[in-house]
């Protein structure tokens, strides 16, 4: 795990050069072990190493191919390279490395090697001969890659926007485009970022930048299209344990000190346990949080007993989180809600000596685990339906009237509109409504509802989850949480082949009497009862008390931040702040941090 950084296409190759050293810098925290850089007229590749896997010096990047017609930068882990490395025979190999195997795999197929590896990955790999760059993402969008084309046709590309931003060649400014879909979903969708210029590139593709021109290529996409089978039920669940048990098998090579994050949970606890299949020596962790309702450490305790792992219980008290949240805001490389929790778990982790993670991460979306699945699979909204727009629309009046409260807001959206898949998805899922971000934003034309889901069907749910949900929110808090304390987290339940299974299964097979109750059946017995007929908890904190006491600070430096910015109504903005510390109105906490996160991160990276 590191971070990578490169220019390419820029006419002096000593400014080139210097700001991939700034880029390099930006990105210490990601790779604390080692860095190198390379350039020569064309492009200059930068590297922050994490040492994982062979920590010999020789595993040193920029890596040079064996002809010395290829040069690699690479941030992941490829899973699947020793298995790679005996098909590549021919190679003259000189390290132990999956960076070298991705150069002799590249030099065998071509831009086709990309189909061969199986894992987590950001790739820059520039052919000498072809004077070309290819850069690639893995499938499922865990790791990150950021890039950008400036107005002279320079390409700069990095595994943090703040290192781009670093370059000096990119301005510090806001896209106020993209502030609809944050606020909608709690951050932007697909390609769009929040600084005007600079993208992310989309999972499972690759790009090939030659003599000024930068072209992509989907070697990979996720579908949601059901096979028509009839296999027995207890085939299927089969078929998931085994698949978990193979994704959590291959993500237990290391070089270094390696354990799990352990919730209690059904996720955690079913990763553990197949963890402790492949190997004797486990190490697990469970932050457990000092207030009674919010801790789940009981649970933890007891897959960690019944499964003999050498446990960690991180008592945390309310003064230790809150002394973290500073450092933990300065740590965004991407305004997050949630982003505070990951940086707390991956610290204690950390500094417990542990240097690789296994997340959980995944389960939910797959199988099924948020009430979105029931609530548009189980066609709730049907009986809204069959009633007629002009009556409905009297109801939701009426109820507003005289029961104002937010956690209503959704149905009552529904209720006043048109129903179909799209609107009640995004009824559901949304943060703010549309009618509310108008308020906030003094331009607002709307988000972008390109991964809404085309039915309401389980797999095209987690498809929509996936794009709104998982990758730009989960898996991004995890990458950049966890590298700021260079913490490599892997997650098994985003491997792409227990991905593309499950998502081909018809909904008969997930669809059952409680969440994820597929995932229940193929793992449930290895587990205690106990663990497996448990209410969902989640990692939870009280906010809602903190914002209003011990962080009102931090809160209010964060929307002021936001009214000192054009893009932003002063007026609404301090109307919701005063209206949510003086409990006049109810505007849930959630509500107001992401509008202070999002207003910290400006002004921490003096975004304009």
């Amino acid at each position: 795990m590191c971070g990578i950084t490169g220019v390419a296409g820029h006419s002096d190759k000593d400014i080139a050069t210097a700001a991939v050293h700034r880029m390099n810098d930006a990105l210490q925290h990601r790779g604390p072990d080692d860095a190198g850089v390379f350039a020569d007229d064309k492009l200059v590749l930068g590297h922050r190493r994490l040492s994982i896997i062979d920590l010999s010096q020789a595993g040193h990047q920029p890596m040079l191919s064996a002809d010395k017609s290829c040069w690699i930068v690479f941030n992941g882990e490829i899973y699947n390279f020793n298995t790679l490395k005996q098909q590549l025979s021919d190679y003259p190999f000189q390290t132990h490395t999956d960076t070298e195997v991705i150069i002799a795999a590249y030099q065998k197929w071509g831009d086709d090697f990309v189909q061969y590896l199986d894992g987590m990955f950001a790739i820059a790999l520039y052919d000498v001969n072809k004077g070309s760059l290819m850069l690639v993402r893995d499938r499922l969008g865990v790791k990150p890659l950021y890039y950008a084309i400036t107005e002279e046709g320079t390409l700069l590309f990095a595994s943090e926007i703040r290192s781009i931003l670093a370059s000096g060649m990119i301005k510090r400014s806001l896209n106020t485009q993209a502030l609809g879909n944050y606020l909608t979903f709690q951050s932007t969708i697909g390609q769009q970022t929040l600084i005007n210029g600079v993208k992310m590139m989309d999972a499972g593709t690759y790009g090939i930048f030659k003599n000024g021109h930068l072209t992509f290529q989907h070697y990979w996409q996720i579908s949601a299209a059901q096979r028509e089978d009839h296999m027995p039920y207890e085939n299927v669940k089969n078929d998931v344990r085994n698949l978990v048990m193979e994704a959590v098998g291959k993500r237990l090579i290391a070089d270094v000190p390696l354990g799990a994050f352990l919730s209690g949970g059904i996720d955690s606890s079913a990763v553990v346990a197949a963890m402790k299949a492949h190997s004797s020596d486990v190490n697990t962790f469970n932050i457990n949080f000092s207030e009674e309702n919010f801790s789940e450490a009981k649970y933890a305790r007891m897959i960690a007993n019944k499964f003999g792992t050498k446990h960690t219980q991180i008592d945390l008290q309310p003064s230790d989180f809150m002394a973290l949240i500073p450092q933990a805001l300065l740590s965004l490389d991407y305004p997050s809600t949630d982003g505070a929790n990951t940086y707390v778990v991956s610290k204690a982790v950390k500094d417990a000596g542990i240097s690789v993670a296994i997340s959980g991460i995944g389960g939910d979306e797959w199988f099924g685990g948020y009430p979105v699945f029931k609530m548009l699979n189980g066609h709730t909204f049907d009986k809204y339906k069959k009633l007629p727009l002009s009556l409905r629309r009297i109801v939701a009046g009426g109820l507003r009237t005289f029961n104002h409260n937010y956690s209503k807001d959704k149905q009552l959206e529904l209720l006043s509109g048109s129903i179909s898949d799209e609107t009640a998805y995004y009824a559901i899922r949304k943060l703010f409504s549309g009618s509310q971000i108008s308020t906030i934003l003094n331009e607002y034309d709307g988000f972008d509802n390109t991964h809404y889901p085309k039915s309401s069907h389980y797999s095209d749910i987690s498809v929509s989850e996936w794009n709104n949900y998982l990758m730009p929110v989960l898996l991004r808090d995890t990458d950049q949480m966890g590298m700021a304390h260079a913490l490599e987290i892997r997650e098994p339940l985003l491997d792409y082949k227990l991905v593309n299974y499950v998502l081909s299964l018809p909904d008969h097979y997930k669809n059952g009497a409680t969440p994820k109750s597929l995932f229940v059946d193929a793992m449930g017995d290895l587990l205690p009862a106990e663990i497996v007929n448990r209410p969902k908890m989640g990692f939870v904190l009280p906010w809602e008390k903190w914002l209003k006491q011990e962080m009102k600070s931090t809160v209010d430096e964060g929307l002021n931040a936001l009214c000192n910015h054009p893009a932003f109504n002063a007026m609404t903005i301090r109307e919701m702040r005063n209206n949510y510390f003086e409990g006049k109105q109810h505007i849930r906490w959630n509500m107001i941090w992401n509008l202070a996160v999002l207003g910290n991160w400006m002004k921490n990276n003096d975004i304009s």
